[in-house]
């Protein structure tokens, strides 16, 4: 073997090598000092101890360059000591690669996997001589930007990622050649030598040069740039790796949800890449030069705005990563993309994920604002907002939010929609994810199940424009503020806030109306105190009759109380104030705009109507906007009262003798109901009375009945015909009343249930039917239930009359047992198969005729001959469109009497096209399956480790409590017979780390006062001691162990006398005491005035 001389050199030069080699533009440190040991023929070892560098590495000077390594290069080669850091990994620190700086190794890089070796491009290592780019041991360098070609991962002969520099004791390398040591057994002879083949020759995958990947590439590079460019400027923005890495491995995993379809653009990018997705990846998946190719240009499709499809991309991949673990996960997932994302994506995101969000996470949010950003106000500024709202929101805005359809002739649920609105209105980027804080802070005017309920009921084409109008008026709230403290109003409005009774008293006779009762003094009171505070959660019908029918004159005696409370108090404030109009815009508003409605058009229609359900009626608006808008609009009398004591208008004369016998006597109405049916007055109606010599009946005698009904003909119409009451009054011309009180007097028993069909008699005119027949027609529906079991005499069998009917053979059957029941005699004998009677086959022979009538009279609507005398004709509404049903029936799982409320359309109208559309009909009784999907990880770690109840559970993630239970006994969760943890432990625990035995000791009624006794025992060894600082009996402190050693599994205290805590007892009573300490400030904090 021939010896290298210069290796084997004693003394070191130090003048500069007459030979240079000079670095090409972008390499490695490492290659290029096996360039110019490969030039020497010598390994880089070699050329290292030569130039004065003897034990150095190779690999660690790649990562880190030393001063004094610096400076010995760049005195032996001519290169810059800063042309040199520039070639090795050091200025890249904490962006692409993670350097550990006192080992000069590499550890795992902020973004992408760790590999050893580099990627490489054959083109480039052919046309170079084997130089390698330092950009290439980059994890987001993925294409060849000059060749238009994907990065080779690993090298053909060894299957591994080859190195720039070659191994020590192969000797020197060949240009091009992997430097790999070869893949073979332990102790074999050529383990140690290279694998030597020719990566020029390695396939690189083509991609376009003006493609999506190389796009990628540029951009990737540019940010790069940006961020280790010292020359940048601070304040030019450039986006960040963080950002791009979490968008590309959300996209990368996106593209394997099957359930959205992919955007063309994602399509493209696939075929640009091979054809197909890459593999699914996983925290410890190695990622490819084609993963970090296809998830880098989605990311850059999303961050570059002006692209077509930037937001149909971030749409499917936010679509798919807050939606694939269930709804009650969206609020945790958003705060990945908080941390890892730009205000301005994760603005876009919230926008695109608005309406699958819990209505409290949209209003925390703001996700139907222009800037919708995750909770951060402070609670001091949420409190601050809640004194500036009054408890009821303002009518204006009452009106503009309110739909239509909320409210009734009373009100109810009116004011309570009101103050869930004001709930609403604090929860806008609030912190607190449960209503109860917000309604706390308006002193509790509805229960939180009111608001959760409202927000659920609430129309989709509704909800929108009111959370996005809520939102608005947040923010400007919270920026401009309000002249009034309700808080402070609502905590003085015991304070003697009450009318000046002589001066309304004194105003009711200048104005010449009643004198006043107590009751409507105290109608006022509760008036004045809602106006004063902004509190109106009183239902009471006469207050609000009052706050419609009040007159001009009383509001503004009201207002003028009002601001002499204020003015008592010593408060400058206005009476009452609503924020303008422009602080919302944009908005469809769900209700009437105040300014729409016409104050001439409302106070003609009020004085052309009384009512206020027909003055609502008349201006196409609702009964509680009606009434706030009068409100509003204080100058509007909507009643016309007649003062005291004016003159009335000519008499009414009374009609004559003959008349008057007829209407006192013969119909005997009483002297009111005559009045009103002559015009005349209660007075002359008594004295035309005494003059034609009729006696006037004394007050509370009721009339003796004039009518006189046949006996024989009555009995024969109501029970052997069985019609109802209303038809026999009809054709004597009476009252249905009356008729019913004649045929008791007679002493007919009175039917519970309903007579013969409407128009029976007219369809049966002209017929001699047996009474048989009548019986059968009787009760609802009963046309066609005769229909049905008429078949019977053409089918010889139950189910075949019941297949050619299209009902079920137990429907049949209990058609069958009404008729029976009816008529008295069985239809079906009880042979096997069961036949028809001889009285059976008559009866049906019987209502041949009659069904023959009805199928004639109601050729047009058969589904009007199925009811019962007296109710209207109702037509059913055809059946809607399968995707409708599909909607209605599987997806939100509504039974079939609510699809026949909601659609209109009759139960076998439905059925049939449930049927029709290949929906199978659930049996009665059951229930569909549960749309939440709760984790069962997750589930089992909130119920079982943290001993959370369902109740507490459920409030998260806004589903049933019941709903939970079945979910967590459909996963195989042991369900405890004891309680849990306190409803408010995770929001006092909340940052804490704790052991799953403290979930445990927490659990059970009074479990904090419970353990915060116990742990006295820490400062006082002696149970008697510490049982008298807590004021308890010592038995009391062991029953207390006793409950915790229960629910923990560890004994408390140790059998010996006197009795003390064990090792593992005073454990777990340190581990307890910061949740305690917890409880302590919280409590403190609570209880502060």
């Amino acid at each position: 073997m021939t010896m290298n001389t210069v290796a084997m050199a004693p003394a070191f030069s130090t003048e500069r090598l007459p030979y240079v080699v000079e670095p090409l533009p972008g390499e490695a440190l490492d290659s290029w000092i096996e360039a110019y040991a490969r030039q020497l023929i010598v390994t880089a070892h070699e050329f290292l101890t030569f130039i004065g560098l003897p034990g150095t590495h190779l690999e660690r000077m790649l990562v880190k360059l030393l001063p004094e390594e610096a400076a010995v290069l760049a005195r032996r080669t001519g290169v810059p000591p800063e042309a040199l850091r520039s070639m090795t990994l050091e200025p890249f620190d904490q962006i692409t690669v993670t350097v550990r700086h006192t080992t000069r190794g590499l550890g795992s890089p902020p973004r992408w996997r760790r590999h050893k070796g580099s990627r490489y491009c054959p083109t480039c290592l052919a046309e170079t001589g084997s130089r390698w780019q330092l950009s290439w041991r980059s994890p987001w360098t993925f294409a060849c930007t000059r060749h238009a070609q994907l990065l080779v991962e690993t090298c053909e002969g060894c299957g591994q990622r080859p190195h720039a520099a070659g191994r020590h004791p192969a000797g020197v390398t060949n240009p091009a050649r992997c430097t790999m040591a070869r893949d073979l057994a332990r102790g074999s002879k050529g383990a140690r030598l290279p694998c030597d083949t020719d990566l020029t020759t390695a396939v690189a995958r083509p991609i376009p040069a003006d493609g999506q990947i190389i796009r990628a590439q540029h951009y990737v590079d540019t940010v790069i740039r940006g961020r280790t460019d010292r020359d940048r400027d601070p304040a030019q923005p450039h986006p960040s790796l963080e950002e791009l890495f979490f968008l590309a491995w959300r996209g990368l995993a996106t593209l394997h949800d099957d359930t959205l379809p992919i955007p063309q653009t994602a399509s493209d990018l696939l075929e640009e890449a091979g054809g197909h997705a890459p593999a699914l990846l996983t925290g410890l998946s190695n990622e490819t030069a084609t993963d970090v190719a296809v998830g880098t240009a989605l990311a850059m499709t999303v961050l570059e705005r002006d692209h077509p499809l930037s937001d149909a991309v971030l749409r499917w991949i936010a679509d798919s990563h807050l939606r694939k673990d269930g709804s009650m996960e969206v609020a945790l997932k958003v705060n990945s993309w908080r941390t890892a994302c730009s205000p301005a994506t994760v603005t876009r995101a919230l926008t695109v994920i608005d309406t699958r969000l819990r209505v409290i996470d949209r209003l925390r949010f703001a996700t139907t604002s222009p800037t919708p950003q995750p909770p951060a106000v402070p609670p001091e500024l949420i409190e601050r907002r809640a004194a500036a709202i009054p408890a009821t929101l303002w009518p204006s805005w009452s009106m503009k939010l309110m739909p239509h359809q909320i409210g009734g002739p009373r009100g109810a649920k009116v004011a309570e929609f009101r103050a869930g609105l004001s709930a609403l209105l604090l929860v806008v980027r609030s912190t607190s994810r449960v209503y109860r804080d917000a309604l706390a802070l308006l002193g509790d005017p509805v229960p939180p199940s009111f608001v959760k309920s409202m927000v659920t009921r609430l129309d989709r084409q509704h909800l929108t424009p009111l959370l996005a109008a809520l939102t608005q008026l947040a923010d400007a709230l919270d920026d401009h503020g309000s002249p009034i403290d309700y808080q402070r109003r609502r905590s003085l409005a015991d304070t003697g806030l009450a009318i000046d009774r002589p001066a309304y008293r004194q105003l009711a006779a200048q104005n010449r109306w009643r004198t006043p009762t107590d009751r409507s003094l105290d109608a006022l009171d509760h008036y004045l105190r809602a106006i004063w505070t902004g509190t109106l959660t009183d239902t009471d019908p006469r207050l609000n009759d009052l706050r419609f029918r009040a007159d001009p004159a009383v509001r503004a005696f009201l207002f003028d109380q009002a601001a002499g409370h204020l003015k008592r108090l010593g408060i400058d404030e206005p009476v009452t104030w609503e924020p303008p109009p422009e602080w919302v815009s944009g908005i469809p508003w769900p209700g009437t705009e105040p300014a729409d409605i016409s104050v001439e058009e409302f106070r003609r229609t009020a004085a052309r109507h009384h009512k206020l359900t027909d003055v609502a009626d008349s201006l196409g608006i609702g009964i509680e906007h009606a009434r706030l808008y009068v409100e509003l609009a204080s100058t509007i009398t909507t009643v016309q009262r007649k003062p005291l004591g004016s003159p009335r208008g000519p008499r009414t004369p009374a009609p004559d003798a003959a008349t008057l016998h007829d209407l006192y006597v013969t119909q005997g109405l009483s002297l009111r109901k005559m009045g009103k049916t002559t015009g005349s007055s209660v007075e002359v109606l008594k004295a035309a009375l005494r003059e034609a010599g009729i006696a006037i009946r004394q007050h509370g005698e009721r009339a003796s009945w004039g009518y006189r009904l046949d006996r024989d003909w009555l009995y024969e119409q109501y029970v052997v015909k069985c019609r109802g009451f209303a038809e026999i009054a009809e054709e004597v011309e009476m009252h249905a009343r009356t008729v019913r009180r004649i045929a008791r007097t007679l002493g007919f028993s009175i039917r519970r249930h309903g007579g013969l069909p409407r128009d029976f008699t007219e369809a049966t005119r002209g017929l001699d039917l047996p009474p048989a027949v009548y019986q059968a027609f009787r009760g609802q529906h009963a046309v066609q239930r005769v229909r049905n079991v008429s078949l019977l005499i053409d089918h010889p069998t139950v189910p075949e009359a019941a297949a050619a009917c299209g009902i079920r053979v137990e429907d049949l059957q209990r058609q069958t047992v009404v008729i029976e029941n009816s008529t008295g005699f069985r239809l079906l004998d009880t042979s096997e198969p069961p036949g028809l009677t001889a009285e059976g086959r008559q009866l049906l022979h019987d209502v041949g005729p009659v069904l023959e009538r009805y199928a004639r009279l109601y050729a047009d609507n058969p589904g009007a001959a199925s009811g019962v005398h007296g109710r209207s004709p109702r037509t059913a509404a055809p059946a809607p469109a399968p995707d409708i049903l599909r909607d209605l029936y599987v997806d939100q799982g509504l039974a079939l009497h609510k699809l026949r409320d909601i659609t209109g359309a009759s139960m076998t109208d439905l059925k049939q096209a449930l049927s029709s559309a290949g929906i199978e009909i659930r049996k009665q009784g059951y229930r569909p399956g549960h749309s939440y999907q709760i984790d069962r990880d997750w589930l089992y770690e909130q119920y079982v480790v943290q001993h959370r109840t369902f109740s507490d559970i459920a409030d998260e993630i806004g589903a049933v409590s019941t709903t939970v239970l079945n979910i967590a006994r459909r996963h195989n969760i042991p369900i405890r017979s004891a309680l849990g943890v306190p409803r408010d432990f995770a929001a006092t625990t909340q940052g804490l780390v704790i052991p799953p035995v403290v979930y445990r000791a927490f659990s059970g009624w009074k479990s904090v006062g419970r353990l915060k006794k116990i742990s006295l025992l820490l400062d006082h060894h002696a149970l008697e001691t510490a049982a008298e600082v807590a004021n308890v009996r010592p038995s009391e402190l062991k029953r207390i162990a006793a409950i915790i050693e229960k629910d923990t599994g560890i004994p408390m205290l140790d059998t010996g006398k006197p009795a003390r805590l064990t090792a593992a007892g005073r454990t777990l009573l340190q581990q307890v005491m910061p949740v305690l300490h917890r409880y302590d400030a919280r409590a403190s904090s609570t209880s502060a005035p």
